[in-house]
């Protein structure tokens, strides 16, 4: 039996094992979800190294973590992930929130700079012209809620209804333009560990 396939006529052993019998072409990954990215050199881890206590209800002041694209510095974000976690018992039940600020031409006002890695090197530091901070005060207009992590009660960390940890998968799905911010932040407050990974590009 004989199959062609993109012009090229294949026979028994010949037939690659991406083709079918019929010729039809199999098309897979070849490494992981975002190796090619990561091999790139633009993808950045971003966390927490202490917790934050953050504000009840959606707020300009002190989010969980912020991700923040200068203005003029031609750079969009991707995100990859989104997490969080607590060690201790919330003072009231809490939603945690994604939440997304909308343009400003007013610079987000970087209080203190998250600890980042570039996930190919290792190398310390943000991506350029991305501020990537774990205190931040962002402009005028309350950010508003577009994706839940997870929830946490009052229990303390010994009892199986507490928070430990929540977060989702975004696969880049979630873009972030420069003059725009994103932040995790709590419908009540709360006391949080936060992460991002994130894909830069040029916009």
């Amino acid at each position: 039996m004989q199959t062609e396939l993109l012009g090229v006529r294949l026979s028994g052993d010949e037939i690659s094992i991406r083709a079918s019998e019929l010729g039809a072409l199999h098309v897979a990954q070849g490494g992981s979800a975002f190796e090619e990215a990561v091999n790139r050199g633009n993808v950045w881890a971003v966390a927490n190294q202490t917790t934050v206590i953050t504000q009840a209800g959606l707020s300009i002041t002190t989010p969980a973590l912020t991700i923040a694209p200068r203005i003029g510095q031609g750079k969009v974000v991707k995100l990859w992930y989104a997490g969080c976690g607590s060690l201790v018992a919330n003072a009231a039940a809490l939603e945690i929130f994604l939440a997304l600020g909308g343009y400003s031409a007013t610079a987000v006002t970087e209080t203190t700079a998250a600890t980042v890695r570039n996930m190919k090197t290792g190398d310390i530091g943000p991506p350029p012209g991305v501020a990537c901070l774990a205190v931040a005060t962002l402009p005028a207009g309350v950010p508003v809620a577009i994706s839940l992590l997870g929830s946490g009660v009052t229990g303390d960390v010994t009892v199986d209804n507490h928070m430990t940890e929540c977060g989702r998968w975004y696969d880049g799905a979630v873009w972030v333009n420069a003059g725009y911010s994103l932040s995790i932040q709590t419908s009540t407050a709360g006391t949080l560990f936060c992460e991002f990974i994130i894909e830069v590009q040029d916009a």
